[in-house]
């Protein structure tokens, strides 16, 4: 249990050292639109391991991971931070898909209308004509 809580918190002390570097802002921002725009949810391990692999090898943020120790070191190992941006896009992706269903239901199309009544069909022959005028 104990082992868990710590991962959890290096878990979120990377997220907050990718987000101060704006690479996880853009990998929220990205998946937040992938959800938003209702497509598949397939997407979104395939979009976590990019960010990932490209947070990597890529951009350098020795610059702002000296404020936390441990997150720097675990950022180093490629494999965490897939599993750090892996958290960022699924939580992206569903505040995108939250945010759509909000906005549609308060901001979308108008309720239906409730469908007519069907019309009486008209009469065949001229004895069902006459019964009707007649009453």
């Amino acid at each position: 249990m104990v082992k868990l809580i710590r991962f959890l918190g290096l878990v979120s002390q990377s997220i907050f050292l990718q987000c101060i570097h704006v690479v996880g802002l853009l990998a929220f921002g990205a998946s937040f639109a992938y959800g938003w725009f209702k497509l598949p949810s397939w997407g979104v391990p395939i979009m976590a391991v990019a960010w990932g692999v490209a947070a990597d090898k890529f951009f350098d943020v020795s610059d702002v991971t000296g404020l936390l120790d441990k997150a720097q070191k675990a950022n180093e190992r490629g494999g965490f931070l897939v599993v750090v941006y892996g958290t960022i896009c699924i939580v992206g992706y569903l505040a995108g898909a939250y945010g759509r269903h909000h906005y549609g239901a308060r901001f979308g199309a108008p309720a239906p209308k409730a469908p007519k009544a069907p019309e009486p069909a008209a009469p065949e022959n001229e004895a069902e004509v006459k019964k009707i005028e007649e009453k």
